[in-house]
């Protein structure tokens, strides 16, 4: 966290560091530093939605089962979603990886100061 720059921007010999201390996969090819700088580019866009669905949209969310949508207020997710399209995926479930992404994310102050 300390080698980023303002929100979370790795400079490209922190991708390849971390792409050459990852073991050999299972399956596919082996991690580049683009894989591993893409990937990371990819969570931290889940996190804004998620985060989002968490503390600005109104709905309860929760690890288990996400927004926790049901017959009640299917309405008012369908509106949510037609304004916010990646939130789809966490209706009834959540994002494993939120908790600790949320230790990694710079905040969002708002407000005048």
């Amino acid at each position: 966290k300390a080698s980023a720059s303002d929100g979370l921007n790795f400079k490209m010999t922190f991708w390849n560091t971390a792409a050459a201390q990852l073991p050999g996969p299972t399956k596919g090819a082996p991690k580049t530093a683009k894989a591993c700088k893409e990937r990371w580019q990819r969570m931290k866009k889940t996190f804004d939605v998620v985060d989002h669905i968490a503390n600005a949209s109104g709905f309860t969310y929760l690890h288990e089962s996400g927004a926790s949508i049901g017959l009640e207020n299917e309405g008012v997710w369908t509106d949510f979603v037609k304004k916010n399209k990646h939130a789809s995926p966490f209706q009834n479930k959540g994002w494993p990886h939120y908790e600790k992404m949320k230790l990694l994310m710079p905040s969002k102050g708002k407000g005048l100061n």
